[in-house]
């Protein structure tokens, strides 16, 4: 439910002869608690990278280019030894990658005024090395317009 749905509801409401349900209030309050809810949610994603600092990676497993249909071309890439994420198409979203769990890392992006962290989970081959990037943003309030699920990202043999 949006501002729209409050407004047309409290409108509604009153065409019927309904008492105030405050529509309006009631969106505000459910709006920070998602918000809320969401902050815990990252919070917690990015307390477990903390804890998670010290399990080494080999980071040259990962390294390399990979491609999605649609948004074209991705570097993963080692600076000063840690994984980096770099976008070909979209120069914003470059940032390190920080170990998370098993095979999936949490992308922590330099332009930090999108409110768009992700993770990246990495598809491995039969002897560990990646061959495929799924993504998705970590917060459950991400806005719908970043749409990496969609993402299918293979690796490029050059």
């Amino acid at each position: 439910m949006g501002l729209f749905s409050a407004v047309t509801n409290t409108i509604s409401d009153s065409y019927l002869g309904l008492d105030d349900f405050g529509w309006t209030d009631k969106m505000v309050e459910w709006m920070k608690e998602g918000k809320s809810t969401g902050d815990d949610v990252t919070k917690k994603v990015w307390e477990k990278v903390k804890s998670s600092k010290n399990i080494k990676v080999k980071n040259e497993d990962f390294t390399g280019v990979y491609a999605d249909n649609w948004f074209g071309e991705i570097e993963v890439f080692e600076k000063d030894k840690q994984l980096w994420f770099k976008s070909y198409r979209s120069p914003k979203l470059t940032g390190p990658l920080a170990f998370y769990n098993a095979n999936t890392f949490a992308v922590k992006w330099e332009y930090q005024a999108m409110n768009c962290d992700a993770f990246a989970m990495f598809s491995l081959d039969e002897t560990g090395k990646a061959q495929s990037i799924k993504m998705k943003g970590i917060s459950p309030n991400i806005d719908f317009s970043f749409d990496f699920q969609d993402l299918d990202l293979k690796r490029v043999q050059k």
